[in-house]
């Protein structure tokens, strides 16, 4: 818990130096994801990331070169063993919200223009 607390601030701090134009994590899923459109993940299978993921923000960028599970990431944990997992993320950067799901060992670099969310 106290690793968790200590994240937490890591995280105020980051945001406070990101501003409103930095990049911020708006949604961050790790796990077995919905497949279909409309479809909601397995709550028991999927766990928010949020907070991980905002703490390793810096310069404006999340970068995860590792090419081994994203479970091992600190803040993480595997929450279905055995099974494909993803990580999705959705944020903003510049006031413009971005969206993008990686497979498990897949290299993280944001923020990406083929990212963007076009408006509707």
């Amino acid at each position: 818990m106290a690793a968790r607390e200590l994240m937490t601030e890591t995280v105020e701090r980051c945001l406070q130096k990101e501003g409103e134009m930095g990049l911020i994590i708006v949604k961050a899923q790790y796990g077995k994801l919905a497949t279909e459109p409309g479809q909601r993940p397995d709550p028991e299978k999927c766990i928010d990331v949020i907070v991980p993921l905002q703490a390793l923000v810096k310069d404006h960028k999340l970068v995860v070169l590792s090419e081994g599970s994203k479970s091992n990431l600190q803040g993480f944990y595997d929450p279905c063993i055995g099974e494909e997992k993803n990580l999705y993320i959705r944020y903003r950067t510049n006031g413009v919200l971005h969206e993008a799901t990686y497979a498990d060992t897949e290299v993280v670099k944001i923020p990406m223009r083929g990212h963007r969310i076009e408006a509707k």
